[in-house]
């Protein structure tokens, strides 16, 4: 089982994202120099071609970029709501912010929680604005913590 610390959790990166913004600026910049090449070479029907192939594969590359784009936004928002929790959690349990170990990246009810030792269960409510913890024991040894 994994468990995050906060440190992870307000540094997650979205690689896939750099790759695809990469894949989009290499792509428009294929386009530029195919476009500029029909354009010096008009009957060349090859770098037309090419120009729409790489604007093709441009508005493709946009479209999934931005699908994905919505999804990430949300999986921030969920992400800022689990970092906002485990920092009042830590306030209210009287612990350091950095000794404070969660099993998921978004807050959702039935979330393990690990401090001092111990793993505890969280109950929240239905608008998420109240918690309970009870706690809970592990059947599992194989536990990682990731800190970063």
């Amino acid at each position: 089982m994994t468990f995050y610390g906060l440190h992870y959790l307000q540094e997650q990166s979205a690689l896939n994202d750099y790759v695809k913004y990469f894949f989009i600026f290499a792509s428009l910049f294929i386009l530029i120099i195919v476009f500029s090449l029909y354009m010096r070479h008009r009957l060349k029907t090859k770098y037309r071609d090419l120009s729409i192939i790489a604007l093709l594969f441009l508005l493709f590359i946009s479209g999934v970029q931005y699908a994905d784009y919505t999804q990430s936004e949300n999986r921030m928002s969920q992400s800022s709501q689990l970092v906002n929790f485990v920092q009042r959690l830590a306030a209210d349990q009287q612990v350091e912010e950095d000794a404070v170990y969660v099993n998921a990246l978004q807050l959702a009810d039935g979330l393990l929680v690990a401090f001092n030792d111990h793993y505890y269960r969280v109950s929240l409510n239905a608008d998420l604005s109240a918690y309970t913890l009870e706690e809970a024991y592990l059947t599992t040894t194989d536990i990682t913590k990731i800190e970063e």
